[in-house]
């Protein structure tokens, strides 16, 4: 067995499958400028592919434009204790889910109330989160306020 041209018959052979591999590349390339030919995109066509790569978001790092965005976003009207009840309390409140004392169960928040140190405890612990219950139940934007008129909006449907 003769190891003297293993050399040689490599790069033949590797030069082949590459002139192979490189012929089947431009017979994709002129197929494809064939196929192609030479449309221009219609208006709608390219408002179509515009539509559909516009960017979903935009996202703000400078600090002074951050805190004009944001005062921009809060100008809305403030949620009366029953809208905000109705919205976000609810989900949790209305079940009992993961513990939540339940809309209308006396018990459970008189027991609330007087742990909490009273309606000014239990507005602190919305502002600060509770348990599951995450910091302004999960809506950054709700002032104390309104946070202050859905507490009290609870402890009323409770008979407190």
């Amino acid at each position: 067995m003769d190891h003297k041209d293993h050399d040689k018959v490599f790069f033949a052979n590797f030069g082949a499958v590459m002139a192979v591999l490189f012929g089947i590349f431009f017979v994709c390339i002129i197929a494809a400028s064939w196929i192609s030919g030479d449309e221009q995109m219609s208006p709608a066509a390219i408002a179509l592919v515009e539509e559909r790569i516009r960017p979903v978001g935009k996202v703000i790092t400078d600090p002074a434009a951050l805190v004009k965005v944001s005062a921009s976003a809060a100008s809305r009207a403030p949620y009366t204790g029953e809208q905000l009840n109705a919205q976000l309390c609810a989900g949790c409140h209305a079940a009992g889910v993961l513990g939540a004392p339940k809309d209308g169960d006396r018990a459970a928040w008189s027991q609330r109330l007087g742990a909490a140190g009273g309606i000014d405890g239990l507005v602190a612990s919305v502002v600060n989160g509770k348990g599951a219950m995450p910091p302004k139940a999960g809506d950054a934007s709700l002032s104390e306020d309104e946070i202050r008129a859905a507490v009290e909006h609870l402890l009323k449907d409770a008979g407190l």
